[in-house]
């Protein structure tokens, strides 16, 4: 029992520096999945990873599983009871998963019979879940599932870190794609969509403070109906006053009474909000914010990162700002010099 104990433990510190040693996210996934095989002698795993936004989860990474498996768009988290069990931290078992009502269909398309199905932690985040499967059936003994479920802990931190790192590098590109752009309308149609794929949502708005007292002007949108877009007029004391100073989650909008049309809201399918300030030399000019499908509460990294980029777009509309601003001096001042020598009414096409 003890040289079975040190075996697992040398083994699992070998697997996890094997694991730990990358930050591309493909890769990170292709070594987990082969140290997993290596060293429990499965027929077949994957890699799924949950979508909070959104109560699916998606498979990112399969070995020895079919076309159809590997590339199903979703799976419905009400539809596998293993991933929901997964997302309470528990590691779970089917011995015959040809006799399990819920993946008795999963079983006969892919020729497998014993099921483990383990979490994926970071932190204090589920993230996903580590799925290993058998083509006989096999009883995991209690030794390997705590194996595993060590081990795909270990792989959870590892993943967090590729896909923060890979959302840092979507950003850094955003930025400067952002930032290059002097056409305010193309920043700020940009904005809503990178806001959007960024955080996984539904879609996202940029609404400006309107030279109309008390009220805010929708000046960019992105996956919201024209049904919600015409709901009627924006009042700064009535839709997320504080976000205009500072960052603020609506993780429920039913149970919010910060929201202005919680019913417009409801019928759009909107449950939650993340919301903050687009700022401008110091000063608030509106807000950026993404809706979401489900009621959902934020990592600290997600809102770092929406942070991040709505900093680009003040930066970059305030750089479209002062060059329209100086353009529009040119033109008149062209236009004036022109007139003083009265080479006629109108500027030449310069």
């Amino acid at each position: 029992m003890q040289e079975m104990e040190t075996r697992y433990r040398d083994d699992f510190c070998q697997r996890c520096g094997e694991i730990s040693c990358t930050l591309d996210f493909d890769e990170a996934l292709k070594t987990i999945l082969d140290n997993v095989d290596h060293c429990l002698d499965v027929q077949a795993s994957s890699i799924h990873l949950v979508d909070p936004g959104f109560q699916t989860a998606a498979v990112v990474a399969a070995r020895n599983l079919s076309k159809e498996y590997a590339y199903q768009s979703t799976i419905r988290l009400e539809e596998s009871p293993l991933e929901r069990e997964a997302l309470k931290g528990k590691t779970i078992t089917i011995a015959d998963a040809r006799l399990n009502p819920a993946y008795k269909k999963l079983a006969e398309s892919e020729g497998i019979c014993s099921i483990l199905c383990a979490p994926l932690k970071s932190k204090d985040r589920i993230i996903g879940s580590l799925w290993l499967f058998t083509r006989e059936v096999r009883q995991f003994d209690q030794g390997e599932i705590s194996y595993v479920t060590t081990l795909a802990s270990q792989a959870g931190v590892v993943l967090n870190n590729a896909k923060l790192y890979q959302s840092l590098h979507t950003l850094s590109e955003v930025g400067r794609a952002i930032t290059s752009r002097l056409n305010l309308a193309e920043v700020l149609q940009m904005i809503v969509e990178k806001a959007t794929q960024l955080m996984g949502a539904k879609g996202a708005s940029i609404l400006l403070i309107a030279r109309q007292e008390g009220t805010m002007e929708v000046s960019a949108t992105y996956g919201l109906s024209e049904r919600f877009l015409k709901k009627g007029p924006v009042h700064v004391e009535k839709s997320l006053k504080e976000c205009l100073d500072h960052q603020m989650v609506i993780p429920d909008v039913s149970k919010s009474q910060d929201v202005q049309y919680p019913e417009c809201l409801a019928e759009e399918g909107v449950r939650s909000i993340l919301c903050t300030p687009l700022m401008v030399r110091g000063r608030s000019i509106g807000t950026l914010r993404v809706y979401m499908v489900q009621p959902r509460e934020f990592s600290a990294e997600d809102r770092e990162l929406f942070q991040i980029l709505s900093d680009f777009g003040g930066i970059a509309i305030e750089n479209a700002r002062l060059y329209n601003h100086i353009k529009r001096d040119y033109e008149d001042l062209t236009q004036d010099v022109w007139q003083w020598y009265d080479w006629g009414k109108r500027s030449p096409n310069i």
